[in-house]
Formats: structure tokens, sequence, C-alpha cells
């Protein structure tokens, strides 16, 4: 997987577990008596939601303007087929294109370009890859909760 980038910029990735690594630009914070939701530019056109607690969006020095990184658990991520009228209780929904998968007897991964040079790596489990018919070059939602984003910001 390449470095992500966040206005063209190579950024270092840090060192997690979470497969997933999307940095960008805070766009909106909406605080709530305990949580905040987190809007978070990751590209041109995808912004991701994020919801985490005022204590956190304080600590972390979040504002408008300011960046972020967006760490997702490869596990937390679902994959959809896109379903005019789907509904999900899911904050964010993107689309992309499929573009590597790794096949295990039990779970697969599968990796969605989601447009410039940023990519979501899922972990479904190997039946479903099957039923589904996930493959290389097939178009495909990629589905998680605001609540499964973590944010995280250079010291």
């Amino acid at each position: 997987m390449s470095v992500a980038t966040s206005g063209g910029a190579p950024r270092a990735r840090l060192r997690t577990s979470a497969r997933n690594q999307l940095y960008g630009m805070v766009t909106a914070i909406v605080h709530g008596p305990i949580n905040a939701e987190v809007g978070l530019l990751v590209n041109d056109r995808i912004v991701i939601d994020a919801l985490v607690t005022n204590t956190s969006v304080e600590a972390l020095g979040l504002h408008p303007g300011g960046t972020a990184v967006a760490l997702i658990k490869s596990s937390f991520i679902t994959l959809l087929d896109d379903v005019p009228g789907l509904r999900l209780s899911a904050r964010n929904l993107i689309g992309g294109t499929i573009v590597a998968i790794i096949e295990g007897p039990v779970e697969s991964e599968v990796v969605v370009d989601i447009g410039e040079e940023t990519e979501l790596a899922a972990v479904v489990t190997t039946q479903s890859l099957k039923d589904m018919g996930l493959a290389i070059g097939r178009t495909t939602l990629a589905a998680f909760k605001a609540s499964h984003v973590i944010l995280a910001t250079e010291a």
C-alpha cells in the first residue's frame, strides 16, 4: 500500500495495528454533551465522519482546518453491493474499486481503491468473498461506523 497523502504531500505512516490510516483536514466539529462528530476530508471528494469524546477533541487540539489521521481496523469495514435506496446506520459509505485480494481459508483481505492514491483494506469471510463475487476490478461500497474511527494527530 502506498504512503497516504494529504494535499499532495507524502506523509510518514504511524506504526499501529490499524490497517487503514487516512490523513486529512478537519472540516467540521459538532459537539454534543459527551461526544463530538468530526469530519475529516481525506481526498477531494471523501469526508470521513468520526465520533470521539469532547475530551479527545480538546486533547488532540482538533479544529477546522487542522490535520489528523483516521485509523480504522480492517475488520470494522463491511463491503456491500451498491443497491439503490440502500440505507444503513453506518455514517461512512465509500465507493471504490477492488485492487487486491488475499484469499485465506477462513477470512480474506480485500483492498479497495477509493481514489487519489487512497486505499481501504477490509477483512471479510472467504465465504462472503465468494457469495458476493468480489474480484479485482469490481466496484464495491465500504461501510464503517463513525464510532469505529480513531483519530490521531502528530505531536
